[in-house]
């Protein structure tokens, strides 16, 4: 990763950083390429979204996103048909010569698509490219993804127009920039904030995608709920286990208190972990968005309250709860985002907010293993390395970090699991039947013969980190140090 050391990403609004960035324009579009003013503005700048990057105060990159309502005039001037969902517009890129060649806007460029599917999920991406001063970026942009749909005018004011639409087709786009995203982190590249803080902070959390990534259950749409018992009732017992001394030992709120489970499933390792010491007394609730779970758990568990909801909008009532858990929640939303900025809505002042997850970037094994985990999180739209960032992104929300502990399990084990600190020993097969989810993504099937043969044949060692992040929200008492 080139040195980008000093350089800053922020989102702005046009009414804070209008001015510099049209002056950032002028010296690249008009001063290089000798483009007329008009070509600079854009008639959605003022309610665009602006991503920048800032060195020394002062901004050296941007680029810029418009998006449009089914229906917006402006789609049918690009012969755009109609499609159901919001279309953004990528376009304006630009950076000050002195700093290109630190791929720049490059990075800001991927971290923006990423976001815009984790928070906006559109129908359509699009962009233009003058013909006449640009046609070598048509091909450029090919590789990501994005398909020639039209040329539109002639002459010096010809446009080509490409885009991105259709299920399978923005969904290895947004997998490709989330892959580029997060090696560009782990390069050292330019952290980006967070879209769904800015739209939030700037009065345009109506943008945000709630009900569509709400409707959206990547866990539950890969597998059979057959097969998946078994492995979800031995996974429970073990994380159970796993989590008495992390509950014990836990800054939770006396009793009485209120507990909101995000996530609950089946019911079974809530009713479960309910009884534990630690949360005697405690009113606790589960929300799950499966109906099928849900009627489960309420058929199982009547002593409980469970209602329909997710992770984006429980229905719950704002500062209702002193503890939120989410056990295995997190690796499988699109937008973390958007889940933490409902999970500071409904804690009160002082709550904790309990995470349980793997975390994928742990595993350690032989490399037919690795690729087979590596290649399933690449295409799982959930994100099963999150934990990594979770920190980051809690922040940006509000949480603050209290304690964080990681159990590492073995399959150095024999038939019972053995109890170590920070580990547990399993047997080869069970060991084995925690990663049999993989099995579920499609396309998979010779990648995952490949690993299990390697597996049974050689007697290898695998690990995997299980992790427990614990959050607060400071009270007002503690923000007024």
């Amino acid at each position: 990763m080139d040195d980008v050391s000093g350089v800053e990403a922020r989102w702005v609004s046009w009414s804070e950083a209008g001015e510099e960035i049209l002056d950032l324009r002028r010296r690249v579009f008009m001063d290089e390429l000798g483009w007329r003013e008009e070509r600079i503005h854009h008639g959605r700048d003022s309610d665009g979204l602006h991503l920048c990057a800032l060195s020394g105060g002062r901004i050296v990159a941007a680029i810029s996103a418009y998006v449009y309502e089914p229906g917006a005039p402006e789609l049918a001037a690009m012969e755009l048909p109609g499609v159901d969902g919001p279309t953004v517009e990528i376009g304006k890129r630009v950076e000050l010569a002195a700093y290109r060649g630190r791929l720049i806007s490059a990075q800001i460029g991927t971290s923006m698509l990423r976001q815009i599917c984790e928070s906006l999920q559109p129908s359509r991406f699009f962009l233009i490219v003058r013909v006449n001063d640009h046609r070598h970026l048509i091909e450029r942009y090919a590789r990501r993804n994005f398909t020639y749909h039209t040329e539109i005018g002639s002459g010096d004011d010809a446009i080509a127009v490409m885009k991105v639409e259709g299920g399978e087709a923005l969904e290895e786009f947004y997998l490709k920039h989330r892959d580029l995203a997060r090696e560009s982190s782990r390069s050292g590249g330019i952290p980006v904030p967070s879209l769904v803080r800015f739209l939030v902070d700037s009065a345009r959390g109506d943008l945000l995608a709630v009900e569509r990534l709400g409707a959206e259950n990547h866990y539950l749409e890969l597998l059979s709920r057959r097969a998946e018992a078994p492995r979800l009732t031995a996974q429970g017992r073990l994380i159970l286990a796993e989590q008495r001394p992390r509950l014990a030992s836990a800054p939770l709120p006396p009793a009485p208190a209120s507990l909101l489970d995000i996530g609950s499933g089946p019911g079974e390792y809530l009713a479960a972990v309910a009884k534990e010491g630690p949360l005697a007394g405690y009113r606790v609730r589960g929300v799950e968005p499966a109906a099928q779970l849900l009627a489960r758990a309420r058929a199982n568990f009547p002593e409980y309250t469970f209602r329909q909801g997710t992770a984006y909008a429980t229905g719950e009532e704002d500062a209702s709860h002193d503890v939120i858990t989410a056990h295995f929640l997190f690796v499988h939303l699109r937008s973390p985002d958007l889940a933490l900025l409902e999970m500071h809505r409904i804690l009160r002042p002082g709550g904790l907010l309990y995470v349980v997850d793997v975390d994928d970037t742990s595993f350690r094994g032989p490399k037919a293993i690795h690729r087979m985990i590596r290649t399933y999180d690449y295409r799982y739209a959930g994100d099963r390395m999150v934990m990594n960032d979770l920190p980051g992104r809690a922040a940006e929300f509000g949480f603050r970090l209290v304690r964080r502990s990681a159990t590492t399990l073995r399959n150095t084990g024999g038939p019972e699991p053995v109890f170590g600190r920070d580990e547990i020993r399993l047997g080869r097969a069970e060991a084995w039947n925690l990663l049999s989810f993989v099995r579920s993504q499609r396309g998979l099937d010779e990648i995952v013969q490949e690993a299990e043969e390697h597996y049974l044949a050689t007697g290898c060692e695998i690990s995997l980190n299980l992790e427990t992040q614990v959050y607060r929200i400071p009270s007002p008492q503690e923000d007024g140090r």
